[in-house]
Parts: structure tokens; C-alpha cells; sequence
């Protein structure tokens, strides 16, 4: 995933590095392109309700227009284009790189409330403040030590000094957003910061700059994509994948095969007894130990029915396998949370067990299991694991049933 919504930026910066004198570099017109993709972009995020996307693609915008003024502004003041680079080196990366990060770490109100709209004009008349500080025109005029302008084989913006400037700078992105930055939308955010970056290093281009925001509207594209498929295949509570994506694997199940349902032992009972929200907190701990035995694919059923799939149907590794799935849910204690509980989960890990009002319970669940036969269809195949689920609750529940 990292890679494909980056590759629109990967690609454009080994193309401006090693052929910067592609014909494809210039048969658009800047920046009316950039602005175009940028709007369509917006569109499609608002029609997508995606709303999120409009505080970075404002920015984004913003940033180009302040690229542009910028580059014109120093121009006009050195006449040299080499020193212009290095007035937006001191300003304007730094601006950029502190507002993104305070957009991606802060919580994001509704674009329907004032806070919403505040939020989407406060980082764009930040970018703007920056370039037009008489700060920016001094650095122009004062003619900083040139040895920055040592550039790199095939290069002919970037420097040494400035590429460990920018290493850097991503380090911290990526350590403050999330090291491991699962989220599609992380790394989306993440494509757009590299974006800046590309265009004020290729701003001596006007057409390289506008092209870096062009494929800095394709990685969000990309990440629009990756988000509805989310939507569509990952159930939110549990975080596994629901019956659609598990009907698309059933099709493609290979012969030798197995297909196990699953559901909560007396979950009604629970639900009626400590609420929906504990009935909740059951289905994501359930979630958490299936995603983390190896050797099965976990789906979210529907309620709190999940099916397994297994790659081989071996009976003996598929006994062994349903036990330990049996076990690890039976042998968990589960804390039921009391409503004065932390949000913070360091918190309410150090509380655990210290309040009488805590209660632990033990969670059950009944398994049935069939092997696929020769001819079967997707259908066929659950209708039999689920009689084979009946067979378990029928023989007293918390155990595990395979038919061949």
C-alpha cells in the first residue's frame, strides 16, 4: 500500500533527477493544470465525503500559489534564481512542514462549522504570512554562503546538505504521525508533504513544480481509493474483513480447503446482562485473537458469527488449529469496564484489577467446521459449517465440531 499511493511521487522524482528533459514535462499548461487537478480532487473527496481532504488540498493549493510568489518575489529581489532557492529553503519549508504537522495531530471539526472554516483559511494565511515577511526579502538580499548549491549526480536543485535537512524532517514526520502508519489517509498525508517538497526543490521549473502537485493529487486519489475499499471489505468494529471480501475468497478457494463458522456462546444473554457497549468490546477482542492465530483467515460473519477459512483440510492440523482458536477466546479474561474508565488506554492499564466495581468474565465459543467436497459452491460449503455450528451449541456449546 505505502508504495503504490507514493509511486506517483517516487516516479516523478526519478524523472526530474535523471530525464528533466521529458517532452511529457511540458505539454500541459502551469499552474492552470495544477489548480484544475487540485479542484477535481476536492470534488471528488466532498462527493466521496471524504471532508478531511479539503484542509490538505487547501493547503496544498495554498503552498503552490505561495511557491509561485515566492520564486517571483526572489527573482525580483537577487535576480539570480540559485538565491531565490535558498530564501525559500529558510522559509518556506519550514512553514510547511510545522503547519502539516499540526493538521495531521490536531482533531479536524465539520467544514459546516465555524471552527471547520476557521481551520481551512488558518494554514493557508500562515504559508502566505511567511513568504511575504520582510524576513523572506532580507535573506534574499543578504546572498547566503553558496556552498549549499553543491548538487547531487543528475540533480540539479537538490543538495547534500539540504536532502539530510529533509531525511530529517520526514524522520519526524513519520515518528509523530505514527511510526508504522497503517491508515491509507497517514500515508496520503504523508505523499502531500513530499509533494512541497519536490516543488520547491524543481521550483526553478515552473513545470516540474506544477507536476509535483499533479502527482501529489494522484497519491491522494489513490488513497481515496484504498480508503473506499476499506469501507467496503473492513468491518469497523472488529477491523476484519466483512462477507463481501469473505464471499470474493470463497470463489476463488483452492480444492483442498476448509470453512469454519463461529459465534459467541449466549452473546444475547451477555448483551442483556452488561450492555451493547461491553457486546461491543467482546466482538473486538474476538477480532484481535482471530487476526493474530496464523494459519486461517478470519471474516466478520454478521452479529457475532465470524468464519474462518483454512488452506489445506488436513482433519488432524484443522482439529488442532479449532482448539486453539477455542482456547485462546476461553482463556481470556475480559475486563468488563467500569464507566468511569480512562479513555486513555496507558491509564486504564494501570488501574486494571484496582477498583472493587471491576468485574472479569470469561468469553465461550462454539465452532463448527466442514471440509470442502468436490463440486461445492460457496453457498453450499457455509450452509454446512453452520450446521456443523448447530451440532456444537446442540452438544453443549464451547467446543469445536469438524465434518468432513
Amino acid at each position: 500500500m505505502p508504495l503504490i499511493i507514493l509511486s506517483p511521487l517516487l516516479l516523478l522524482l526519478i524523472a526530474v533527477c535523471f530525464y528533466p528533459d521529458l517532452p511529457v514535462f511540458y505539454i500541459l499548461p502551469f499552474p492552470e493544470t495544477a489548480y484544475l487537478a487540485l479542484a477535481t480532487i476536492a470534488l471528488l473527496a466532498a462527493l466521496m465525503r471524504q471532508t478531511d481532504w479539503l484542509y490538505w488540498l487547501a493547503l496544498l493549493a495554498s503552498y503552490f500559489a505561495a511557491l509561485q510568489f515566492s520564486s517571483a518575489a526572489n527573482s525580483a529581489v537577487t535576480g539570480n534564481m540559485a538565491e531565490g532557492q535558498i530564501t525559500q529553503l529558510a522559509v518556506l519549508p519550514l512553514l510547511t512542514a510545522v503547519t502539516m504537522l499540526l493538521l495531521a495531530v490536531i482533531p479536524k471539526p465539520l467544514l459546516s462549522k465555524p471552527a471547520g472554516i476557521l481551520l481551512l483559511l488558518s494554514g493557508p494565511a500562515l504559508l502566505f504570512l511567511g513568504v511575504a515577511l520582510p524576513l523572506n526579502v532580507w535573506l534574499a538580499k543578504a546572498q547566503l554562503p553558496s556552498v549549499v548549491l553543491q548538487h547531487l549526480p543528475g540533480c540539479q536543485g537538490l543538495t547534500w546538505l539540504h536532502a539530510w535537512f529533509l531525511l530529517i524532517i520526514a524522520g519526524i514526520w513519520l515518528i509523530i504521525i505514527n511510526v508504522k502508519m497503517r491508515n491509507p489517509a497517514q500515508w496520503g498525508q504523508f505523499a502531500i508533504w513530499l509533494a512541497t517538497i519536490i516543488g520547491m526543490e524543481v521550483s526553478y521549473k515552473p513545470e516540474f513544480a506544477g507536476w509535483s502537485i499533479v502527482a501529489a493529487t494522484l497519491a491522494i486519489l489513490l488513497t481515496l481509493a484504498f480508503q473506499m475499499l476499506h469501507l467496503a471489505y473492513i468491518d469497523e468494529l472488529t477491523q476484519l474483513p466483512q462477507r463481501r471480501a469473505l464471499l470474493s475468497h470463497l470463489n476463488r478457494l483452492g480444492r483442498k480447503s476448509a470453512v469454519c463458522m463461529l459465534d459467541v456462546d449466549h452473546f444475547k444473554k451477555f448483551n442483556d446482562t452488561y450492555g451493547h457497549d461491553v457486546g461491543d468490546q467482546v466482538l473486538k477482542l474476538l477480532g484481535s485473537i482471530l487476526n493474530s492465530i496464523k494459519g486461517l483467515k478470519a471474516y466478520r460473519y454478521g452479529g457475532e458469527e465470524f468464519t474462518l477459512v483454512f488452506s489445506h483440510n488436513n482433519p488432524e492440523l484443522l482439529q488442532e488449529k479449532l482448539e486453539e482458536v477455542r482456547l485462546a477466546v476461553a482463556e481470556y479474561p475480559l475486563v468488563i469496564r467500569k464507566p468511569d474508565r480512562p479513555n486513555q488506554a496507558d491509564t486504564g492499564k494501570t488501574q486494571r484489577g484496582s477498583g472493587a466495581a471491576e468485574k472479569t468474565v470469561n468469553v465461550t465459543i462454539s465452532l463448527g467446521c466442514c471440509i470442502k467436497q468436490k463440486g461445492e459452491t460457496p453457498m453450499q460449503l457455509l450452509k454446512r459449517a453452520d450446521e456443523a455450528l448447530y451440532a456444537a451449541k446442540k452438544a453443549g456449546r464451547n467446543i469445536a465440531v469438524l465434518k468432513a
